[in-house]
């Protein structure tokens, strides 16, 4: 699939503005949905998605064809995403949390996606961010510890502390 990017990858290279344009109606819907993810609100997630085409845009030479092209506009944006909560220091060193209740969270009890993640918005910053990485983006917990500077103990933790606060919320 890639390949079939190849002219509109180019020329966003070659920073050609009808290249551009055409990878952002290509893909900013999707991309979107993942900064409305992180950001805290709307015009929260519009700024994460204009830092990230403007990234994308400077870095997309990059790129070298191997793997998803989708792929790598997804993973550029989280990272955008979270560079941006980064630069606010809004999310700092949590003491570790213990480990609470382990089971997963049973997502068919009918309960909507907006109201689940009305909920993990809810959670202490570091712990959804943490849920968000590993259950909506697969990201390992050594990914996540490297990228928000913690232990995998922590990145567990969190993770398991989200999940039985979810739980609670949602299913009591």
């Amino acid at each position: 699939m890639s390949a079939g990017y190849k002219d509109i990858i180019n020329g966003c290279v070659n920073w050609e503005r009808p290249a551009q344009e055409r990878l952002y109606r290509l893909f900013s819907k999707d991309l979107f949905k993942v900064c409305k993810l992180y950001g805290s609100d709307t015009q929260d997630a519009e700024d994460m998605l204009h830092d990230a085409f403007m990234h994308i845009y400077k870095n997309i030479g990059s790129y070298n064809f191997t793997g998803s092209f989708e792929g790598w506009l997804h993973r550029v944006t989280v990272n955008c995403c979270l560079q941006a909560l980064r630069k606010r220091k809004n999310f700092t060193q949590l003491a570790e949390i213990p480990v609470l209740d382990q089971e997963e969270l049973d997502l068919e009890t009918g309960i909507s996606f907006a109201k689940v993640l009305e909920e993990i918005n809810l959670l202490p910053t570091k712990a959804g961010l943490v849920l968000k990485l590993y259950a909506l983006e697969g990201w390992s917990h050594s990914e996540i510890a490297e990228e928000l500077e913690i232990s995998v103990g922590t990145s567990k933790s969190q993770l398991n502390y989200a999940r039985s606060v979810l739980k609670q919320k949602l299913i009591s």
